[in-house]
């Protein structure tokens, strides 16, 4: 026997053993490319997802070389001595399976755990009103959209997107349609429900890894996002409305809403075109009015509210009642004559039960009722007042009863 054939024969019995080896080898360059697919635009997640990936794959490894090694150096051999074309070839199907598998799923990224078994992409369908779905998903009952389209310039414009992401709800309990001002695919290929995942660090076990770079992008996603519709069965009361985002006075992101639970009757919780900065000062007057009053409730209300708290609850409602008697607007007459004085009468109601309490009376109790009405209508008012002067705008001349207008005091939360 020559050299050359000794050294042949003893490459060849190390490929043998070792050709696993490459199968590893195939899943660690396959982790980053991976990673970087799951993760675009979030370099910092990537890299550590690729962690995550490599030391899975690694420790998988050691079983899964176990089985192929088995496989090919003891059954398919011992196989084929007996003349066994049949098992030869079905061990080896079963051989090259488990590489694939290992290939496919061995690499278990740490933070897409929560997400993995439920979540799964899904041909999106077909858009109307010059709407394009750009990335679609399904988790048990819940299915969400990102679609890309233009932001609507009037009432019109708005009912027509509210009415195209509507129609393609499909059959779910839970629906969400994300309108978006670009098809980048670092924002676009983020479901609303992965973001919550990479916000709360133990949900992942990424722990606080990247957490600025998380953060970063969800603003990034929030700053491309025109609108979103909503149908939800699990709310209470559900939720069949088109949120039109928009930058509220005060700079914080705020909604313009239109309401599909009313049968035919859309309710347009949308800024008017031809909107007067008189009226628009009103309505800020009438969010940060609402706002102080819950405030001061709230500070009533605690185990043990701060001295004086009651006192400044009286001297606030007072001041506030008279305040936003005046100067109203001829457009927002009825809206101050039904729905801010409902707020206020009720509001008066609560206010009357805790002075009562605080002198020994039983007040509180007769107007538990109050107390209710206030936490179903009232309570996040502030943030909806302008919303609801809105709709009073859009429809001139009529009233809305509460519990028709606490849906989108609802919707909104």
């Amino acid at each position: 026997m020559t050299l050359a054939a000794r050294h042949s024969g003893r490459h060849r019995r190390w490929l043998e053993w070792l050709w696993p080896v490459g199968l590893l080898l195939i899943a660690w360059l396959i982790a980053p490319v991976r990673a970087g697919a799951a993760y675009p635009g979030m370099p910092c997640t990537a890299q550590a997802d690729t962690v995550f990936g490599l030391a899975s794959y690694t420790i998988l490894f050691i079983p899964t070389a176990v089985i192929l090694l088995l496989l090919s150096r003891r059954l398919i051999p011992a196989a084929l001595r007996r003349g066994l074309r049949a098992w030869v070839a079905g061990l080896s199907a079963l051989c090259l399976g488990v590489a694939i598998v290992f290939l496919a799923f061995a690499g278990v990224s740490a933070d897409r755990r929560p997400l993995r078994a439920s979540e799964q992409a899904i041909s999106c369908p077909t858009l109307r009103s010059g709407l394009q779905a750009l990335h679609c998903w399904r988790s048990g009952s819940t299915i969400e959209m990102n679609a890309y389209g233009r932001r609507p310039l009037d009432v019109a414009g708005i009912q027509s997107m509210a009415t195209a992401l509507a129609a393609a709800k499909q059959d779910a309990t839970l629906y969400e349609a994300f309108v978006l001002d670009t098809a980048d695919s670092t924002v676009a290929n983020y479901s609303n429900a992965r973001l919550f995942i990479l916000q709360r660090p133990g949900l992942t076990d990424f722990g606080d890894l990247c957490l600025a770079e998380h953060q970063a992008k969800l603003r990034d996603v929030q700053s491309h996002r025109v609108g979103f519709y909503r149908y939800s069965a699990r709310q209470s009361p559900p939720v069949d409305a088109f949120f039109l985002q928009d930058a509220a006075s005060g700079g914080e992101v705020g909604y313009e809403v239109i309401d599909f639970r009313h049968g035919q009757v859309t309710l347009p919780y949308v800024r008017p075109d031809d909107l007067q900065t008189a009226e628009s000062d009103y309505l800020d007057r009438v969010t940060r009015s609402m706002a102080t009053l819950n405030q001061d409730l709230d500070r009533e209300t605690q185990s043990s509210p701060p001295a004086g708290a009651l006192a400044a609850m009286r001297q606030d409602f007072q001041r506030i009642t008279a305040d936003l008697a005046s100067a109203t607007p001829p457009r927002l007459a009825l809206y101050r004559n039904t729905r801010v004085r409902r707020f206020l009468e009720n509001y008066d109601l609560i206010l009357t039960a805790e002075e009562s309490a605080a002198q020994g009376q039983s007040g509180q109790a007769i107007h538990s009722t109050a107390y209710e009405d206030h936490r179903r209508y009232y309570y996040q008012e502030a943030r909806v007042a302008r919303l609801i002067g809105y709709l009073y705008l859009q429809q001139p001349g009529q009233d809305f009863t509460d519990d028709v207008l606490s849906t989108v005091n609802w919707a909104v939360f």
